[in-house]
């Protein structure tokens, strides 16, 4: 049953459209037969609900093709009316240059008959376009001039709106004390002329307190547009309203109270046909699900806001769902594909900003042909009112000098993008410089300070006979601890200031990994012994690899340096390896204390994790990561599984053989 009722329902869709292209393409014919004006009208009327059912490639299609008939009976209101539909096009699906091109083409045709209203209406749209680029103050510009035009017009419902709008960029600039004042002046105005959007500024106002972090002026307030919304039977604003208190449960760290909100935001955003609020709802789905380690819904909700964000061609939203999807497998463990969906994330950004920085160049050059066509069409009535030829001549002096300025412009334009792409990746340079040296500072000045200091104070004690020779031999063992702890913490620092400037090479040569594994088991023999450890090594004569061997000796001392640090007396300590075909893996297990989830995740990465030994040993934090970085150099991995309280293993993967 369900579904023939799915068959019944494309069909009529598919009647519906079919319809309205058959009205479409009928239209065209009268229009180009008769040149009437009114067909043109409700052509535009048929390609608005097109764009209502997303058939976007149709609704551009008879776009361009009405408006060369309009062009050809110069009816400039029906040219401004498709450039408009045109723009609101390319608005839904998230080709933001390409509206605003279209809408400054709407724009000047609207001019040339004084249309204010649709002068009006443009202005309020490129503002919203605008607010979404980054662009606050062309946006409150574009506003306060649909304003002026409102006013004219003496439009208090639309007035209200712009108000409302004005709002939403103060917002957006966290100018939390401006962005109220115009909402509650839009609300006054809305209450007033008693609108049907009232319950849109309540919410509003509302995501303004959750911002504040006022949460319950902003239930108030919600609970106020509920009531509001649900009067008036307004999908969109009560579909809005549940998705600012799923907003507010997230803050609260209700989960499961968020989710139902969302989740009915969902269902209702759906009814009103909005696809970026369904995808935002569903990216907000997926992360209550992520910190409830619900992956499987994480999973489902992530995927669908991804595949609608790519037929939608929205980059912020794509973007978005691409750093949850990462923050996923990485709660699940697959830092693998982790890493793929942050290269993604990468891959698209940087490309965004390359279309975004060519966007706003090709709209700089529309607009100034814009500008241009329109001083030739002023120029054209004034030759027709006056008659001078001198007249034309200075238009014409004109134009070209607005070309030079244009060349000009353009050149100057460039050079601002190229300076400031230059100018930010040299402050990154910079800052991670600087990091490193801060870094570097810190760890000279307190870890190797500290080491030095201890082996110093007890040279000094015996060169002046403070403790005897007996004393000293009873203290050898922990200066040698001291010593070794100070030699690894050197070579730690010097690798990771090493890698830090690129400077790390790897000179891979085959060598037999068990004679490490034998030198190491003999130099921390003593270490191992004073804490009750059992070292062990079941490492298998003639374990071939192709690595550099001065590398993998430095990351099998970390390796067995820190187990010792994080095992207690009684535990064991066991390396031995397992040979596949192309690879050999080499396991440092133990029994030790284990690490927590929490801190796995941050091992390798940049914050230099220290965790103080069994025994209170201290260390920099740079140990794993230098490892990682090593093993990486030698197209190897290093991967570690681990329970708390039972111990952790270190798995080194490398390959035999030289690889291409």
């Amino acid at each position: 049953m369900k579904h023939t009722l799915s068959y019944i329902t494309l069909f009529l869709i598919g009647n519906i459209l079919f319809s309205q292209q058959k009205q479409l393409d009928s239209l065209i014919k009268i229009t180009y037969s008769k040149s009437d004006s009114l067909n043109i009208d409700r052509a535009s009327t048929l390609i608005y609900e097109l764009s209502l059912k997303e058939q976007f490639d149709e609704g551009l299609k008879y776009c361009d093709t009405l408006i060369k008939i309009s062009q050809e009976i110069n009816y400039d209101n029906g040219i401004g009316q498709l450039y408009n539909e045109k723009a609101a096009i390319y608005n839904q699906t998230d080709k933001l240059y390409e509206a605003l091109q279209c809408f400054d083409q709407a724009s000047l045709y609207y001019g040339r008959i004084r249309y204010n209203r649709g002068l009006a209406i443009i202005q309020n749209n490129k503002a919203v376009i605008e607010q979404r680029l980054g662009n606050p103050e062309k946006s409150i510009t574009h506003l306060l001039e649909a304003n002026q035009y409102y006013e004219k017009l003496k439009d208090s419902i639309s007035l209200a709106t712009t108000i409302n709008n004005i709002g939403n960029v103060y917002g957006d600039l966290n100018d939390f004390k401006a962005a109220k004042k115009y909402y509650y002046q839009s609300l006054h105005l809305k209450k007033k002329t008693n609108s049907n959007t009232i319950g849109s500024t309540l919410n509003n106002i509302a995501l303004i307190y959750i911002k504040e972090k006022k949460l319950d002026s902003a239930l108030s307030l919600l609970n106020e547009s509920l009531a509001v919304n649900k009067k008036d039977d307004n999908s969109k604003g009560i579909s809005e309203a549940y998705s600012a208190l799923g907003n507010i449960s997230f803050l609260k760290q209700e989960y499961q109270e968020a989710k139902k909100y969302y989740e009915s935001a969902l269902f209702l955003g759906g009814k009103v046909e909005y696809k970026q609020r369904l995808i935002r709802t569903k990216l907000a789905l997926g992360e209550i699900a992520i910190v409830t380690k619900e992956f499987k819904d994480a999973e489902k909700y992530l995927s669908s806001a991804r595949e609608e964000s790519k037929k939608l061609n929205s980059t912020p939203l794509l973007l978005h769902s691409y750093d949850l999807s990462s923050i996923l497998d990485s709660a699940r463990g697959d830092y693998l594909n982790a890493y793929k969906w942050q290269k993604e994330h990468q891959n698209l950004f940087n490309e965004h900003i390359q279309k975004e920085t060519s966007d706003k160049i090709n709209l700089v050059i529309k607009r100034l042909e814009n500008e241009k066509k329109q001083q030739v069409f002023l120029d054209k009535q004034k030759i027709a009112e006056q008659g001078v030829k001198e007249e034309l001549f200075k238009q014409k002096i004109y134009t070209y000098i607005a070309i030079a300025a244009f060349a000009v412009a353009i050149i100057f334009i460039i050079g601002i993008i190229k300076s400031r792409l230059e100018r930010a990746k040299y402050i990154k340079e910079l800052n991670e410089s600087n990091q490193v040296k801060n870094k570097l500072f810190s760890i000279i000045s307190h870890d190797l300070k500290n080491e030095i200091h201890g082996l110093d104070n007890t040279l000094t004690l015996l060169q002046e006979d403070v403790i005897s020779e007996n004393e000293f031999r009873e203290i050898i063992p922990l200066l040698s601890n001291s010593a070794h702890q100070t030699s690894l913490l050197l070579n730690n620092l010097l690798n990771w200031s090493k890698s830090q400037m690129n400077k790390l090479k790897s000179n891979p040569k085959i060598f037999d990994f068990s004679e490490i594994i034998s030198e190491k088991i003999t130099f921390f023999a003593s270490k191992a012994s004073q804490k009750g450890i059992t070292l062990t090594n079941n490492l298998t004569d003639g374990t071939k690899v192709f690595a550099d061997k001065d590398m993998c000796t430095i990351v099998s001392q970390n390796l067995i340096a820190n187990a010792i640090k994080f095992c207690n007396s009684g535990d064991t300590i066991t390396i031995y390896n397992n040979e596949e075909e192309n690879t050999t893996k080499i396991y440092f297990e133990d029994t030790g204390i284990g690490i927590s989830e929490e801190n796995i995740a941050k091992l390798f990465s940049d914050e230099h994790l220290t965790t103080k030994g069994t025994n209170n040993e201290t260390g920099t934090g740079l140990g794993l990561k230098i490892c990682k970085e090593l093993i990486t150099l030698n197209k190897g991995t290093l991967v570690v599984k681990s329970t708390f309280g039972e111990g952790s293993t270190f798995c080194i993967t490398l390959p035999k053989r030289a690889t291409s």
